[in-house]
């Protein structure tokens, strides 16, 4: 009987440190929650914050580089829209000088003009899409282009002459076509040369050394109008050479004209011969 007593109150005694230890144990845990949460909070914030930095450096690499190459496609159609603006003021800008200098001489010479037409044609295939050096364009004999008619750009250029023609077509070759050759003047002194073509829209000349001729002179082809073939673009003085070799190019790009004028009331044979005609007298 004593025993089972005994026996009964250390199983009470266990129950009861049982419950105290955790009692004790909540109130520890109640106690020191706040330091454990900030410890691990601190701990995952050390562990995962590299991997979110990266992550947003990655996305917002990611969408610069989608500006970027959205800029850069709206910056190359800006450039080409803006260039083909320049090469058409720049070919105004050449030429205007020489037409305010030659206006006053003209102004003494009232009654007399060049009388000259020009049929617009539409350029169908540029040196590349058509033969070297050559435009394909769409007027022809119906429009009353023939063979000879001088070809031009804005700014009273002169790239070329009417080579073959048919009905509604027209093929130009282009002055600048490899061993070419076209009498010009050069700058203001009207220093005369003859112009080899170079093929692609330039041309060279060879001069003495001690003619000056400099980087943006403007080259004019004898003619009773205004016409310009094109503009020095560089000068070289080889040594030892009592020559010097000058480089002209066309202040605009042959590769992306869209149109020409045809002038069609003097071929550039008929022009030629007119100007010989004139010399002998």
């Amino acid at each position: 009987m004593t025993s089972n007593f005994r026996h009964d109150r250390q199983r009470q005694q266990q129950r009861q440190k049982f419950i105290g230890y955790g009692l004790l144990f909540v109130l520890l845990f109640i106690i020191f929650r706040a330091p454990i949460a900030r410890v691990l909070s601190s701990s995952l914030f050390t562990v995962f914050r590299p991997i979110a930095v990266l992550q947003n450096s990655a996305q917002a690499w990611w969408s610069d580089m989608g500006t970027l190459l959205t800029s850069k496609e709206l910056l190359a159609l800006e450039n080409k829209r803006l260039k083909d603006a320049l090469d058409g003021i720049t070919l105004e800008a050449y030429s205007h000088q020489e037409l305010r200098e030659e206006n006053e001489q003209l102004k003494a010479m009232l009654g007399r003009a060049s009388g000259r037409t020009f049929v617009l044609a539409r350029v169908l295939a540029n040196p590349g899409r058509s033969p070297y050096d050559t435009l394909l364009l769409d007027a022809g004999s119906d429009d009353g282009v023939a063979m000879g008619m001088k070809v031009f750009v804005d700014g009273d250029f002169v790239i070329g002459e009417v080579e073959r023609v048919v009905a509604r077509g027209a093929l130009v070759t282009l002055y600048s076509s490899y061993g070419k050759e076209l009498p010009v003047s050069i700058g203001s002194s009207s220093v005369p040369a003859l112009a080899k073509g170079e093929g692609g829209g330039n041309f060279r000349i060879g001069l003495p050394k001690d003619i000056p001729v400099f980087p943006g002179d403007l080259v004019r082809v004898p003619a009773l109008a205004p016409e310009y073939l094109a503009i020095v673009a560089a000068v070289d003085h080889p040594d030892g050479s009592s020559l010097e070799d000058v480089y002209l190019t066309w202040p605009f790009n042959i590769y992306t004209l869209t149109h020409v004028y045809i002038a069609t009331d003097l071929a550039a044979t008929d022009d030629a011969k007119l100007l010989s005609d004139l010399s002998r007298e």
